[in-house]
C-alpha cells in the first residue's frame, strides 16, 4: 500500500496492537508520530522504526486530557506540515468487575480515556484535515473499537459501553464527512494476545480461543493489517464501518 512520504498520528502506539501497527507500518515509508502515555514504551517503538530505516517522533499523550491531544496535532503539524492518517488506538479495558461494585472513580477514567479520547482526538484531527483533503490528498481516520460494541461480556460492562460509543462516534464522524474527502473507520479486535488481554488471564490470553470459532485467538499483526486497508484507498468506498476482526466471534 502506498503510504509513502505520508503523515499519520498513532495512539497508544507503545504496546500490543498499536506497537505492531507502527513497526508495520513503517515498512511503507510513512512518517509516524507516536503519542503514548509511557514514554519509555513509546521511545523504544521510535527507535525500532529509525533503526530499520523509517521516519517517527514521539510526543507524551494521554488522550484523556484535551491539552495533551491538541499538543499532539499541533506537534505533528510543526515537525510535516500537514497529516493524511490517524489511528486512533488509545483505550484501556479496566478490571474485570461487576458494574455494582466497580468504583465510580475506575468507571469514570474508562470513559475518559475510551469515548473523550477519541472525541478530542477527531475533533482536533478533523479539524485539521479539513483544510487540506481533497481527491488528490484524501485523508482517512480509523478508531480501535471491540467486538464488544457489538456484544458484551460480564464484567466488561463500562468497557463495552464505551466501545459502543466509539463504533457510534466513527459513524456519525463518518456521515458528516462524507463529502469531504475524509473516510472515518473503525476496527473491532476480537480477543488478540496483548499486554491487555494478559493481565486479566495472569499471562495466559489463550484461554479466550475457545470462544472463537477459528478456535484461537489473533495476533496483533492480523489488527494492523486490517487498519493499513481501512486507512488505504484500497478501501476508498468504505466509510462508517466498525470492521470485526475476531475469528467468527460476532457471527455465532
Amino acid at each position: 500500500m502506498d503510504f509513502k512520504d505520508k503523515v499519520i498520528i498513532i495512539t497508544g502506539g507503545g504496546t500490543g496492537i498499536g506497537r505492531a501497527t507502527c513497526i508495520e507500518l513503517a515498512k511503507t515509508g510513512i512518517k509516524q508520530v507516536i503519542g503514548n502515555r509511557n514514554e519509555e514504551k513509546g521511545n523504544e517503538v521510535v527507535e525500532i522504526i529509525r533503526k530499520n530505516g523509517g521516519e517517527a517522533e514521539f510526543i507524551r499523550t494521554d488522550v484523556s486530557k484535551a491539552e495533551d491531544v491538541k499538543n499532539l496535532v499541533d506537534f505533528t503539524l510543526n515537525k510535516f506540515g500537514q497529516f493524511q492518517y490517524a489511528f486512533n488506538n488509545s483505550g484501556l479495558l479496566g478490571d474485570v468487575e461487576p458494574l455494582a461494585t466497580q468504583k465510580p472513580e475506575d468507571s469514570s477514567y474508562i470513559v475518559d480515556v475510551n469515548i473523550k479520547g477519541v472525541i478530542y482526538c477527531m475533533h482536533y484531527q478533523i479539524q485539521e484535515m479539513l483544510k487540506y483533503a481533497a481527491p488528490d490528498n484524501p485523508c482517512s481516520i480509523v478508531n480501535n473499537s471491540s467486538i464488544l460494541s457489538h456484544a458484551s461480556y460480564g464484567g466488561l460492562t463500562v468497557y463495552s459501553a464505551t466501545k459502543h460509543a466509539v463504533s457510534g462516534l466513527t459513524k456519525g464522524a463518518a456521515l458528516e464527512l462524507a463529502q469531504s474527502d475524509i473516510r472515518v473507520n473503525a476496527v473491532g479486535p476480537g480477543p488478540i494476545r496483548t499486554p491487555m488481554l494478559e493481565n486479566p488471564t495472569d499471562g495466559h490470553p489463550e484461554q479466550f480461543g475457545g470462544m472463537v470459532p477459528m478456535n484461537r485467538i489473533g495476533e496483533p499483526k492480523e489488527i494492523s493489517d486490517a487498519v493499513q486497508w481501512l486507512l488505504s484507498e484500497k478501501s476508498s468506498y468504505v466509510t462508517g464501518h466498525t470492521l470485526m476482526i475476531d475469528g467468527g466471534f460476532c457471527s455465532q
